[in-house]
């Protein structure tokens, strides 16, 4: 009976000790995607500011509505909810949050949780690393939307640290800077104006998805963490329950000799 228990323990011991190291790897490599995302989003702020200061010159044509009555139409909704799975509750919490806010509305959601989540969704966009190439494809399916009259306005739903967020896309809000008619328009304002409102447009959805990014490594290196400690403190404890046993195990085996060599004097 002894020899079963301790058995059972052993691969109980060897599947936590796997379980750990499977955790321990998937907590080093959301800490590496952690710091890169940082370091990506630090560089888009920066690419923003100046987009900014563009986006200034442009004529409030490019920062007002125009169509039919805002009333006759729906509102669209871009949802960052990452990937599903290791990241505690990250996606769960962010979904609840963004349900009734956009029951009714047409979404747009980025990554597997949205997907599984709201799976009628316009456009299910899949798990990818943020990059500009992704966020041009993200706005390029709300542009679509937006450019044919078919919802009022976009926006965004996102996480930042432990905080949820959301924020309109378009129309575009004018940026704060003041603006700058001195300004040299090379090669020509017809020409330049809507590729800024293109770029400054993609810029800001690439800084979201920075920011969602970034949120869900964090909430992913602190799941794993928690993972690793419990598989730690499990590992122990049938350790103990293990040493116990072997050597209740061992004393038994001593006596039954020793009682076994007094009946043979």
């Amino acid at each position: 009976m002894a020899e079963n228990n301790q058995f059972d323990l052993k691969k109980r011991i060897t599947a936590a000790k796997q379980t750990r190291k499977i955790t321990r790897t998937m907590q080093l490599i959301a800490s590496s995607r952690l710091q890169r995302g940082k370091m990506q989003l630090a560089h888009s702020q920066v690419w923003k500011k100046h987009m900014r200061k563009a986006m200034s010159c442009l004529s409030d044509s490019y920062f007002e509505r125009t169509g039919r009555p805002e009333a006759d139409r729906k509102n669209a909704y871009i949802i960052f909810g990452g990937s599903k799975g290791l990241s505690g509750s990250y996606s769960p919490s962010l979904l609840q949050y963004a349900k009734p806010i956009v029951e009714g509305q047409m979404l747009i959601a980025v990554g597997s949780a949205a997907e599984a989540f709201f799976p009628d969704a316009h456009s299910l966009l899949g798990d990818k690393a943020p990059s500009v190439d992704y966020a041009q494809t993200i706005t390029q399916a709300a542009r679509t939307l937006y450019e044919s009259n078919a919802v009022s306005a976009i926006y965004m739903i996102y996480a930042q640290g432990t905080r949820h967020v959301t924020e309109q896309l378009l129309p575009l809000a004018r940026p704060e800077e003041e603006q700058n008619d001195s300004a040299i328009i090379e090669p020509s304002a017809p020409v330049l104006y809507p590729v800024l409102y293109k770029e400054y447009t993609q810029a800001l959805v690439h800084e979201a998805h920075l920011k969602a990014y970034v949120a869900e490594q964090i909430a992913r290196v602190t799941a794993m963490d928690s993972a690793t400690r419990n598989a730690d403190e499990i590992i122990e404890n049938l350790q103990v329950t293990y040493n116990r046993i072997r050597q209740s195990s061992i004393t038994q085996e001593i006596i039954a000799v020793g009682n076994a060599a007094k009946g043979d004097g």
